[in-house]
């Protein structure tokens, strides 16, 4: 449950053979690609890519109450009708709201029943944060790639999550799971996001919230009964991306690397795969490289202290000429 991103753990755990409840399955002649357009076989129901706490309090809120929260329904740039909460579901958008309903409703529905039953869940969170209706405070999740309006007379704002919130919303996630399921094991994961264009201040509350939820992780491990974490993130930017098994620039995961993740989530030890030959091959050369970028930066200092020198020099003549001169 949670952020889905490129890493689709949910596939890797299939392959290595784990049991990975599915609440909503895809129709059985649908190819991989048409059912991931449509939200089937990433997570064990369709919530979508979600990976703010506030938001999944809220879905869980919902299947508990089978109440349905205001201002769900968003329209596309179609005007075809969207569930606000799942908006990378169903993305082509139904014309009739009460069929939007009935789904909505067997989705809860379903949601609920995966989690009665599972043994352990893997909760996969983003730094993506969520949007924020600043009247209703309503949350919903971000979503970059979905053209997608809320209903009339609600604006909403981007919001990246405080450490005090994020903690309530993880105590109020794990009491809703004990109450519905008080086996169930939360194991904790944190999507490592892609790194695109954006420029580093823009990048900046994303690594904030990234930086509180690492922390706040492990304090939730270490504090909570039936709570671990899992270094999906660490071994995804660390030992994997050295071996080309992850790509900081889309997010994505090799099948070698999605292997060891799946690996990883079931128990086993870590095993770092081989560093590629041409990150040996920087690595070895990476202190001559520091020399020779040291000794041009010194080359240019000595250049700039020795035209400094001879502009100050020329300034001074030209003052004793203008004082002696009046």
């Amino acid at each position: 449950m949670g952020a889905v991103g490129a890493l689709d753990l949910a596939a890797h755990l299939r392959a290595a053979g784990a049991e990975v409840l599915d609440g909503e399955p895809a129709p059985d002649a649908a190819s991989d690609p048409l059912a991931a357009r449509y939200g089937y076989r990433h997570l064990s129901a369709r919530t979508g890519d979600v990976g703010d706490l506030s938001v999944l309090v809220a879905i869980l809120r919902s299947a508990k109450t089978r109440t349905l929260p205001a201002d769900w329904i968003w329209q596309g740039a179609d005007g075809r009708l969207l569930d606000g909460f799942r908006l990378s579901v169903d993305p082509d958008g139904f014309a009739d709201a009460n069929e939007l309903t009935l789904l909505r409703e067997a989705h809860l529905g379903a949601l609920w029943a995966v989690l009665r039953d599972a043994d352990d869940l893997i909760l996969v969170l983003s730094d993506d944060g969520c949007l924020v209706d600043a009247q209703g405070g309503s949350r919903y999740p971000f979503v970059a790639d979905v053209d997608a309006r809320p209903p009339k007379g609600i604006k909403l704002t981007r919001e990246f999550g405080e450490m005090a919130r994020l903690n309530d919303d993880f105590v109020s996630f794990r009491a809703l799971l004990a109450d519905l399921n008080p086996r169930l094991q939360l194991r904790l994961a944190l999507l490592p996001a892609a790194i695109g264009p954006a420029d580093f201040a823009a990048r900046l509350p994303m690594l904030r919230q990234l930086s509180d939820l690492r922390v706040l992780m492990a304090h939730w491990a270490a504090t909570m009964p039936g709570v671990s974490y899992l270094p999906v993130w660490e071994h995804c930017t660390g030992p994997l991306a050295q071996a080309d098994q992850f790509f900081h620039a889309s997010g994505q995961v090799t099948a070698d690397g999605g292997a060891a993740l799946a690996r990883l989530c079931l128990g086993a030890p870590f095993v770092e795969p081989v560093a590629t030959a041409s990150l040996v091959a920087a690595i070895k050369e990476g202190p001559e490289d520091l020399a020779q970028k040291r000794a041009r930066r010194a080359a240019r200092r000595a250049k700039r202290v020795d035209k400094a020198a001879g502009s100050a020099s020329v300034i001074c003549e030209e003052e004793l000429l203008e004082a002696f001169s009046r």
